[in-house]
């Protein structure tokens, strides 16, 4: 089972997947109420960041639960200067409350008899992460329907992001959807054929 809480521009898509009683939560970053009513009585085994961004992240120290993320992201979480809090918008949680379980490329995370895969995909931040659970693809801010993250932010870099961009529409199945940070949905299908990003970068050839 998959919920979706759509966010904005400026406020990242959440999403919760659930299998047998199960599930995980993937960017929480707002409507803490919604997300409580679509969890109900399942339980809630972990929480899923695809980066250390603010749109992403502002509900993490509502739930006491593992926080699964990228180890070269974990500090970003806490700069302020660079993660997108600030004195308008103040950061909500602090290190002592939150616990994490870092992950690297191609680790697994358990959920009820099936896993989630991790991604290592960094370009848009250092650490950041894409998620592959059954037909699913959470891509966060690294890949969008027709277009791909920013590398111009703190710790983002375009060297990586083109190959991160490369690994995931040439190496997974061409029918699983993508779910991203933003904006709509889309498949491997279809950025494999229309991503002006990805048609670029691929007649560059190997990086």
């Amino acid at each position: 089972m998959l919920y979706t809480f759509n966010g904005s521009e400026d406020i990242a898509h959440s999403y919760l997947i659930c299998r047998f009683g199960h599930c995980l939560l993937i960017d929480p970053s707002y409507d803490y109420e919604s997300i409580m009513m679509k969890l109900g009585d399942q339980i809630l085994d972990g929480i899923l960041l695809t980066h250390a961004h603010s749109d992403h992240a502002g509900l993490i120290h509502l739930f006491n639960v593992p926080i699964y993320i990228n180890e070269m992201d974990v500090a970003l979480l806490f700069e302020d200067k660079y993660n997108g809090f600030s004195k308008e918008n103040p950061r909500p949680y602090k290190r002592k409350d939150l616990q994490f379980k870092f992950v690297n490329d191609l680790d697994k995370i358990p959920l009820a008899d099936q896993e989630v895969i991790c991604y290592h995909t960094p370009g848009h931040t250092k650490g950041s992460l894409s998620f592959l659970f059954q037909k699913y693809l959470f891509t966060g801010d690294t890949l969008f329907k027709g277009s791909v993250g920013r590398h111009d932010l703190y710790s983002g870099n375009l060297f990586d992001l083109k190959r991160s961009i490369l690994r995931l529409i040439d190496e997974i199945d061409s029918n699983v959807m993508i779910k991203p940070g933003h904006d709509e949905e889309s498949t491997v299908r279809i950025e494999r054929k229309m991503n002006p990003f990805y048609i670029k970068w691929k007649k560059q050839g190997k990086i």
